[in-house]
């Protein structure tokens, strides 16, 4: 019985303790998705993860619900080993080691945040961010819970994502444990 409650406990722990980010690349060229970690712009190679996505595939990892200071992006034109970029380039190559700050492109962004029990407990706070960086892709990134925000070069709406630092309307947050589609010419 103790063997029994101690599994349960565990699946149950183990079914909550991630999120999902699924990259979707629906461009006519191969992508190079990127996760990475870096709080407070500090890079962090804890969690990095990073592949050639061919036209028309998908992919997905999982990160701690816990972690924040996550960032995940599309790299362009790389060699087949992920370096040499023409957008999305970082350090590493094919996984990046700094948490995507060079990359100077559109990233989806997640992180950890306990907004206390009268406004949803712990979740996870995510947004899109093309602040000080430029629109490599057309994004479109969508929550399991039926949120979504999308961002092109000629339409990126403040509420949408983040253009500048104080774009506050494109925060979004969901439930631990979600799964996000960031898909690539949304």
């Amino acid at each position: 019985m103790k063997f029994s409650l101690a599994l349960t406990a565990a699946a149950l722990f183990a079914s909550a303790s991630a999120f999902t980010i699924k990259f979707d690349n629906k461009c006519s060229y191969a992508v190079w998705p990127a996760i990475g970690k870096a709080p407070n712009g500090q890079p962090d190679p804890s969690v990095a993860h990073g592949a050639k996505l061919a036209a028309g595939k998908s992919i997905s990892w999982s990160v701690a619900d816990t972690q924040i200071g996550i960032r995940a992006w599309g790299r362009t034109g790389c060699a087949d080993n992920g370096t040499g970029c023409k957008t999305g380039g970082c350090n590493g190559g094919m996984v990046c080691t700094d948490g995507g700050i060079t990359a100077g492109v559109i990233l989806s962004e997640y992180g950890y945040a306990d907004f206390g029990a009268q406004y949803g407990g712990k979740r996870i706070s995510w947004d899109l961010s093309h602040v000080d960086s430029s629109i490599n892709l057309a994004t479109g990134l969508h929550a399991s819970d039926g949120q979504s925000v999308r961002c092109a070069s000629g339409n990126c709406p403040a509420n949408q994502a983040y253009n500048s630092a104080t774009d506050y309307a494109a925060d979004r947050n969901s439930p631990l444990g979600a799964t996000f589609t960031h898909t690539f010419c949304a």
